[in-house]
């Protein structure tokens, strides 16, 4: 799954302005992107043309109608306690990317759907001795979701992925791409399935990867440490998991 932060001046579904540089926080929010209550929204016009071109570019099928949805969970940094997103009809169904390896070789992946949704808000664990603070000038700003079929098989193929859609979407303009700065984001979702095999492993996702070599070291640690727990007569959980930059691994 990669989600990119759309450049477009004002945020998903109201005016407030959408600024990744601003340093000050909590100071382009209102009562539309703080889910104060009774308020409506409005979708951004350019951020669903911006999502259409995307999908245009890597041959997906538009959909003709499209609405969005509720997904309901309790986190400090969604102000709402839901994020608007899209979970019947997404605004692009299929396409491919095509990467290219290091042997020169080149493989198709295949998508499932591009969809919109908002983002959340920052928190920030190192500013206080105390307490977490949290910044929602980023809430509420669009977003796209790319989500491909389990057709990637190793973390080389992950980093040709990851590549190509950061590259696709800085000529499109759409995006700046930045890992580092959170605009673009992945999250791996790892099983591992035995030579022979028909049915997929038990899932494993993995998130907090800020670069694309890290996306890369993520996926070939988890499935280092998956197949060492089932050769070990030991089995997977299902479960979240960070990524630990320094060293290298996953942690629960």
């Amino acid at each position: 799954e990669i989600h990119a932060e759309l450049k477009t001046k004002s945020k998903m579904f109201c005016g407030c302005k959408n600024d990744p540089d601003e340093t000050r926080p909590n100071v382009n929010i209102c009562p539309i992107c703080m889910g104060h209550p009774g308020t409506l929204t409005t979708p951004n016009k350019q951020a669903i043309e911006n999502v259409i071109r995307v999908g245009l570019a890597l041959g997906s099928t538009i959909a003709d109608f499209s609405e969005f949805d509720r997904k309901n969970y309790f986190y400090p940094d969604l102000p709402k306690g839901y994020q608007i997103t899209q979970f019947d009809t997404p605004l692009c169904n299929n396409g491919t990317v095509r990467i290219k390896l290091s042997d020169g070789s080149s493989k198709d992946i295949r998508l499932t759907r591009i969809h919109m949704e908002e983002d959340t808000g920052k928190s920030m664990h190192d500013q206080d001795l105390y307490d977490t603070l949290v910044d929602y000038n980023r809430a509420g700003t669009a977003l796209i979701e790319v989500v491909t079929e389990p057709d990637i098989k190793t973390g080389e193929e992950a980093y040709a992925f990851v590549t190509e859609i950061r590259r696709l979407v800085r000529y499109l303009d759409i995006c700046d791409g930045n890992m580092e700065e959170g605009s673009l984001r992945c999250d791996a979702n790892i099983s591992i399935m035995p030579k022979g095999s028909t049915t997929f492993g038990t899932k494993v996702e993995v998130k907090n990867m800020n670069s694309i070599s890290n996306v890369k070291r993520a996926i070939d640690f988890e499935i280092k440490r998956q197949t060492e727990l089932l050769l070990s007569g030991g089995s997977v959980d299902g479960e979240t998991r960070g990524f630990n930059g320094l060293n290298g691994s996953t942690f629960s």
